[in-house]
């Protein structure tokens, strides 16, 4: 077959989403033509979309090495950057893919949705309006517009442009989802579980809408709905101004509850102190908590990804064994379990942080750790009760309790970790995501 013709049939695949053989296609296309640099780019964003990051990232650098003023080569390199969560270098690249064809409407949008990754709100809004200056009824500019008017605060302007995008598209799968992300910013589930659902209906493999559906459907609970308002607005700011609120607010309730100690009311002191604990341990666990109410929902249960019923189900279980040790050290008599309840309430955190986090390193490190704090706690019981059991010296038991009181802190101080630690970042497929 002629390269031409091989090149209109990868073009014609790839618009049908048949990637295997525009794959196929394209690999026997450059067997001919070794440095066709379009086809190398075209074969990046195929083997992207077929989560085959290193191969398209090695496809996309060949293209632009071989023809460096190729707009089309930079804009892949972007793409597969940005779903390999390289924000950075997807901005680099897009911005480069800009300098060569200004007037290229689809690279300003994808320059806008890198900035609304990287919540650079302002950054953002200018992309789009830019985008939108040169296609004014453009879909996606209109979208990330709104997306990002929304993340700034400016809810009505955000509206009227999601607005004129379902006016001019309403068929359109993002329009829907970005209609039903500013629905939720304005406390309004109900509506936005609508705009989820149709976006699934047009395009069932909507990453985003799946997620926002989640989302809505636990928001209709008033206690979720609060939290969600708080990871909502939280979200808004910067991985180290978010750092800056935490360690302001455990900072404020420190000082607050020892100038309360100081005047005498030790009670509300105490209740300060604790309501710390309280508010990481509803912001921890409310994701994966909520996710474990969802799973009984028949709509819920579908729209939740595998890792997330996994991450609900291991915190069901965190809970169920926190109760049984609690009861069992209430009715009985046994030491491990009149001193383990507290063990197990703290352990809650953590392993309400693991769903907090994307696949990697943080992730498998809190997986880790929740496993060999059980794994230290069962050596810990066992060995207590032989303790007690055989009566001799009190210092082995005392530099026991020690061993205990050291796990416990280790727990506590898990949490910090869940708070703090950069969450990494999930797959991405470019388009007017939430």
């Amino acid at each position: 077959m002629h390269p031409e013709a091989r090149w209109q049939r990868a073009i014609q695949l790839c618009q049908h989403r048949r990637w295997a053989m525009a794959a196929q296609e394209l690999r026997a296309l450059l067997t001919a033509e070794p440095d066709h640099a379009p086809a190398h780019a075209m074969l990046a964003q195929v083997l992207a979309q077929q989560d085959e990051l290193d191969a398209a990232l090695q496809e996309a650098r060949t293209a632009v090495g071989l023809q460096p003023d190729l707009d089309f080569a930079h804009g892949a390199l972007a793409a597969v950057h940005w779903q390999r969560g390289e924000l950075p270098a997807a901005a680099t690249a897009i911005r480069a893919a800009i300098e060569l064809d200004p007037d290229d409407v689809g690279h300003r949008a994808t320059l806008a949705q890198i900035c609304i990754a990287q919540k650079r709100w302002d950054e953002a809004l200018a992309a789009a309006d830019d985008g939108l200056a040169l296609s004014p009824e453009h879909t996606d500019c209109l979208n990330l517009r709104a997306l990002a008017l929304t993340k700034l605060g400016r809810r009505q302007e955000a509206a009227d442009s999601v607005e004129a995008s379902l006016a001019h598209d309403p068929d359109n799968p993002y329009t829907h989802q970005t209609r039903g992300y500013a629905l939720l910013h304005r406390g309004d589930p109900r509506q936005a579980l609508h705009h989820f659902q149709e976006a699934l209906r047009r395009d069932p493999t909507l990453d985003g809408a799946r997620a926002g559906l989640v989302e809505a459907l636990k928001a209709r609970n008033p206690i979720y709905r609060v939290v969600l308002g708080w990871f909502l607005w939280l979200g808004r700011f910067s991985g180290a101004r978010q750092m800056q609120i935490m360690i302001g607010l455990w900072l404020g309730t420190r000082l607050l509850s020892r100038a309360l100690r100081d005047g005498g009311h030790e009670r509300l002191a105490d209740l300060v102190g604790y309501s710390w604990l309280g508010f990481v341990l509803l912001t921890s666990c409310a994701v994966p908590l909520f996710n474990l109410i969802l799973l009984l929902h028949p709509v819920g249960r579908h729209a939740l990804e595998p890792g997330a019923r996994r991450d609900a189900l291991a915190l069901g279980a965190t809970a169920a064994t926190t109760i049984l040790v609690g009861l069992h050290g209430w009715l009985g008599s046994s030491a491990w379990s009149q001193h383990g309840w507290l063990f197990w309430l703290l352990l809650l955190l953590p392993v309400a942080g693991i769903g907090v986090f994307h696949a990697g390193w943080g992730r498998r490190a809190l997986q880790i750790f929740c496993t060999l704090a059980v794994g230290f706690w069962v050596w810990w019981s066992v060995r207590l009760h032989q303790l007690l059991a055989a009566p001799g010296p009190i210092e082995p038991l005392r530099a026991h309790g020690e061993l205990y009181g050291h796990l416990l802190l280790a727990v506590v101080l898990s949490t910090w970790f869940v708070l703090l630690a950069p969450k990494g970042s999930p797959r991405r497929r470019l388009g007017a995501d939430g």
